[in-house]
């Protein structure tokens, strides 16, 4: 894997990220000011986490209708809660511009939310589709496949690593039956460096390897 860095080190700088004026206890760094309902209207509720809240939202320059992820800073208890949000939002950020990720557009902080804004995917998850189909042609899932490996080995170019892939994590472009994919919630991911061993279990439970969880 090339160009990796580990994130207590690295010196990446956040873009348009901002916080609210006048506040004093901040999750990220930035000194730029302004307000998430300055820019954007905040509609309809589309998904929820154990963090956050995800709704669509507009934007009231362009009118483009995107996503917003609000993360409740109550809900972040310790200090590693904390510090998987800052490298979520950096993570996504050194990605962001690949066909297969969502792209993040903007990040602001107010008193109880972080909230992450980015784009749309309208054909929802995989995971909905599946059990709408129920199975996907051959060369249907020859090439969702080979698109989703791609945009892993992007990923592990850079020096990230997912550590939640699962079909309610890989989100549908449009609801053509051709859309392309689109990798979300990096959450869970994290830097690692090469030769480099991650130690522990991650992800989502119902999809880890009988393998991984025997320790094998």
């Amino acid at each position: 894997m090339a160009n990796a860095k580990n994130d207590n080190q690295s010196s990446f700088k956040l873009f348009n990220c901002y916080k609210v004026e006048n506040l004093t206890e901040t999750i990220l760094e930035t000194d730029r000011i302004s307000n998430l309902k300055d820019r954007y209207v905040l509609g309809d509720q589309l998904g929820w986490g154990q963090f956050s809240i995800i709704r669509e939202c507009s934007d009231k320059l362009t009118g483009e209708v995107l996503a917003c992820k609000s993360i409740s800073k109550n809900r972040l208890v310790t200090d590693e809660d904390v510090r998987s949000v800052k490298l979520e939002i950096e993570i996504m950020t050194r990605l962001s511009g690949h066909p297969n990720i969502v792209d993040l557009k903007d990040v602001y902080e107010e008193e109880g939310y972080v909230h992450l804004v980015m784009e749309l995917c309208a054909g929802g998850e995989l995971f909905h589709q599946l059990e709408k189909q129920g199975r996907f042609s051959e060369s249907d899932a020859r090439v969702l496949f080979r698109d989703l490996m791609q945009v892993v080995r992007f990923c592990h170019d850079n020096g990230v690593v997912h550590r939640d892939l699962k079909p309610g994590n890989i989100l549908l472009a449009t609801k053509a039956s051709s859309s392309q994919i689109k990798l979300a919630d990096f959450g869970l991911a994290t830097y690692i460096n090469p030769g480099q061993r991650l130690h522990g279990t991650v992800g989502s439970p119902f999809y880890i390897a009988p393998e991984v969880l025997a320790g094998g």
